[in-house]
């Protein structure tokens, strides 16, 4: 029997309500990249709105033998960036997909 793994993947959609500049803007998302990396152990990157001050997206991912685990580290980090209170979530979607190793 193959051993399993399952990859999650959750797509956030921000806006940084308080950003006057680029520079806001990288400072608070760099922090919360951060953050949620360091609570979460899950890698973290920007990938839109990369030229607007006030709106970007992140993608997280994870990656477990267990379904259950992948899925309830990427709600807890979407719960955790909607409370955080720097970014406003707009929109979030998560997939959690069955490897084979």
């Amino acid at each position: 029997m193959p051993d399993k793994c399952f990859v999650g993947y959750c797509s956030v959609d921000l806006l940084i309500e308080n950003s006057q500049s680029l520079k806001d803007k990288r400072r608070v998302i760099a922090s919360l990249k951060k953050k949620i990396h360091n609570q979460f152990n899950v890698s973290v990157c920007e990938y839109g709105d990369l030229s607007l001050w006030q709106r970007t997206q992140l993608g997280l991912v994870t990656c477990s033998n267990d379904q259950r685990i992948v899925d309830s580290i990427l709600r807890e980090a979407t719960e955790y960036i909607q409370r955080s209170g720097v970014v406003t979530l707009l929109n979030s979607k998560s997939t959690v997909i069955p490897a084979d190793v």
